[in-house]
């Protein structure tokens, strides 16, 4: 029979445990949160998308003003696998980075999860001035550089696919954009794959474009995600909402036309020509370009990545997207912001349904 003392000294106790377990519960803070974003330029590298418009104009650090935690950037120039390094090291909390090396994490055990997208990167072709290449279907046969294992290589092979040619109709040769350059111009290759940064040359008269992704095939445009640790939103779900709600801003940001010289004053800092940035996003409305959605667009395109690993034997194992992606946090920063019909959902097609405003 339990007397009155010991029923007061169980309540007691229980009481203890309670509050005690509450206070474990309550939402901690860390001191800091560390997010790495794929770097260009010379001497300082910095971002060329959403998480650097994040960066300079504050808006992840505006979230967590009233708390300790300071936000840390990094910019990393030898890009994925050094992100997924840093990630299996517990040296980023955060990142964005593109869809083939970071699903190659995924697959070799990097536990992240897909908080939303980092929007979309426009690739082009080009092929060394003088020789008869006028389109994609003109490569067979060719030399080509690309830097194997990145979201360029995925989009070669897409419009390659898309144009009636496969990888055994041209010979691949894997380089980094620099040795990329110096071969374009050597004419040790006859063509090029890569981002903006080789545009330059075309005004040079050393190659032509002929090739955009953004103008002629949107499932070839390069794209990836915004990344977190998982142990991270799992031990800090209210400052990974916080560090979500910064990025949805940032894009937010990006997507009114008012902003757009500001934006490519920021992305400036990696010492890319505004000439080349106006040209890379000529006719791009930056509001289609850098949308966070996880919409079906997104999915299927990252269940490509997925095959395109596979086949390309970068991967062995097999990527379950739907356990890998995490929609809620960037689903609540739209209700939150009122931003839910925002930007246009797309099928799997990517054709878009009208916003609502």
């Amino acid at each position: 029979m339990i007397t009155r003392q010991i029923f007061n000294r169980l309540a007691l106790a229980s009481a203890i445990v309670a509050f005690s377990g509450g206070a474990l519960l309550a939402q901690d803070y860390p001191d800091k949160i560390r997010i790495g974003d794929v770097g260009f330029g010379f001497g300082t590298p910095f971002g060329r998308g959403i998480t650097a418009i994040a960066d300079a104009k504050g808006f992840i650090a505006a979230e967590f003003k009233d708390k300790p935690t300071k936000i840390e950037f990094t910019y990393f120039v030898n890009t994925g696998p050094a992100i997924n390094e840093a990630l299996a090291n517990n040296q980023l909390d955060f990142a964005s980075y593109g869809a083939v090396p970071n699903t190659i994490g995924r697959a070799n055990g990097l536990q992240t999860r897909i908080l939303s997208s980092y929007g979309s990167t426009t690739i082009f072709a080009g092929a060394k001035a003088g020789l008869p290449i006028h389109s994609v279907k003109d490569l067979k046969g060719k030399k080509i550089a690309v830097q194997k294992a990145t979201i360029i290589h995925w989009s070669l092979i897409n419009s390659l696919k898309q144009n009636g040619l496969t990888e055994k109709d041209v010979t691949l040769v894997d380089l980094k954009n620099a040795d990329q350059l110096a071969a374009i111009t050597a004419g040790s290759v006859d063509a090029i794959y890569g981002g903006s940064f080789f545009l330059p040359l075309k005004d040079k008269g050393i190659l032509n474009v002929i090739y955009n992704t953004a103008k002629e095939s949107p499932k070839a445009t390069g794209f990836g995600a915004f990344v977190v640790a998982d142990s991270f939103q799992q031990k800090y779900p209210d400052a990974t909402q916080r560090v979500v709600r910064g990025i949805v801003k940032a894009s937010e940001w990006l997507a009114k036309e008012e902003n757009r010289g500001e934006a490519f004053e920021i992305w400036g800092r990696t010492g890319v020509p505004l000439a080349v940035l106006e040209t890379e996003f000529d006719g791009v409305p930056l509001k289609e370009a850098f949308g966070p959605l996880i919409d079906d667009f997104f999915v299927s395109q990252y269940r490509d990545v997925i095959a395109f690993n596979k086949e390309q034997k970068l991967i062995r194992n097999d990527v379950d997207f739907n356990a890998w992606a995490e929609p809620k946090y960037v689903n609540a920063a739209l209700k939150e912001l009122k931003l839910e019909n925002f930007w246009a959902r797309r099928n799997a097609d990517g054709i878009s349904a009208k916003p609502s405003n």
